[in-house]
């Protein structure tokens, strides 16, 4: 390519996603294990001996359980290839995906009014069904006789909602996202190349980690609703070797990101107004 042409750029582009491919699979190994794990406990988990399947609650919920899981891909191929923030962009959407198969999941008066939704849409806002999932913290807990408090229910929908924030600084225009990802194309000290470029350095490796846990977190709670909304039969071999993967998948996810060691998130949600509601 000539300086003062762009022309031959877009093929190029081919060679440096190969390249940094096999870069970044290094950096991501620690999440080989997980990752793989979340998505077949997810493939796998509809089609395990239940006393319930065909309810319109797991129907639907199955569905969005489908798009998660096909995000969580999506996500992963891109990640491989440099594109931290378009990877983020879809890590938003899957968020919401989960979150709906997860609230629909054994509740047929959800599934219902989603059903008979005009447009189609959710009837609920991304803070409405973290609310929820916090609800359903708060039933569980009594269940066993733990203490769960309303100061628990509101710091786990506000930890939950707040991952979800961060996700959408990099899916809507911020300038701290932006800004970060303008210099993956950086050739000298404070300036940046306006291409495509895969973002292979340090520092956005947190980015990236961040993702993916996130990711990981909602698709598993996404696979666990399904599964107890299915009734399990927890006395079949194939159950009880799904749950040694399933249960596997949160502690290794976990594990991966202390990898991270001293690496700092780029940017956070400090300044937003649920951040300083959290530290009210």
């Amino acid at each position: 390519m000539k300086k003062e042409s762009a022309k031959g750029l877009w093929k190029a582009s081919n060679k440096m996603e190969f390249s940094a491919n096999l870069t970044i699979s290094e950096m991501l190994a620690p999440y080989n294990k997980p990752i793989e794990n979340c998505y077949e406990c997810g493939v796998e988990v509809p089609t395990l001996p239940c006393k319930r399947s065909k309810e319109i609650d797991l129907l639907l919920s199955a569905l969005f359980l489908k798009r998660s899981l096909t995000d969580l891909r999506a996500i992963w191929l891109l990640l491989l290839q440099g594109y931290t923030s378009q990877a983020g962009s879809i890590a938003a959407a899957t968020f919401e995906n989960a979150l709906m198969s997860s609230c629909i999941a054994g509740d047929l008066g959800r599934a219902e009014k989603l059903s008979k939704s005009e447009t189609g849409e959710s009837p609920w806002k991304v803070v409405d069904l973290c609310k929820i999932m916090a609800k359903q913290s708060e039933i569980e807990a009594k269940i066993i006789n733990k203490p769960y408090s309303q100061a628990n229910f509101e710091i786990e929908w506000m930890e939950l909602y707040g991952s979800y924030k961060w996700l959408c600084k990099i899916k809507h225009p911020t300038i701290p996202s932006t800004l970060h990802d303008a210099f993956a194309a950086s050739v000298k000290s404070e300036e940046y190349v306006v291409m495509a470029v895969p973002d292979l350095r340090p520092d956005d490796l947190p980015n990236k980690f961040t993702i993916l846990s996130i990711t990981i977190s909602r698709i598993h709670a996404a696979i666990r609703n399904f599964a107890f909304s299915c009734e399990l039969n927890y006395e079949d071999d194939r159950v009880q070797k799904w749950l040694q993967g399933f249960n596997s998948i949160i502690p290794a996810s976990i594990e991966a990101y202390k990898s991270l060691g001293d690496l700092q998130l780029p940017f956070t949600i400090e300044n937003s107004q649920l951040s300083k509601k959290f530290q009210a």
